[in-house]
């Protein structure tokens, strides 16, 4: 199990958006801008803008002078953040296995297994938290 390319798609496209609005070029960024610049498409897209916007990260504008936009800065949007929108709590790891042996050893072994999994997904985590995109737009 592993989280989805929209996941890294997702930080592309803010850094797009936050490149776009640094050089003053427009407040709102079209879809089919984004779509067309960064090869992503128009589906996959939508999808993408939901659910940043139902994250609170994006917001949107209707109409000819409509698109997205940063709904917060991009000091306050943590990679995070972004993956939580993006994977909706979803594990990185599956650890609901089972096993035909049963008895004390094979029941430990998998609770050790499960265990790291879940403390190698937090350290990902706490990490993904401390970083902003506003660190990625700055290295």
């Amino acid at each position: 199990m592993a989280y989805s390319l929209s996941f890294s798609k997702s930080i592309l496209v803010l850094v797009f958006i936050s490149d776009k609005i640094r050089r003053g070029e427009t407040e709102y960024i079209s879809t089919k801008v984004i779509s067309e610049l960064l090869d992503i498409p128009k589906p996959t897209l939508t999808v993408i803008f939901n659910n940043l916007i139902r994250a609170g990260i994006l917001e949107s504008k209707e109409g000819i002078n409509g698109g997205v936009r940063f709904a917060k800065s991009n000091e306050q949007i943590n990679l995070l953040d972004i993956l939580l929108a993006m994977e909706n709590q979803k594990s990185l790891f599956q650890t609901n296995f089972e096993i035909k042996a049963a008895g004390q050893r094979p029941d430990s072994v998998k609770k050790a297994v499960t265990d790291r999994l879940m403390r190698v997904e937090e350290v990902m985590k706490a990490e993904l938290q401390r970083t902003t995109l506003k660190d990625i737009l700055d290295s």
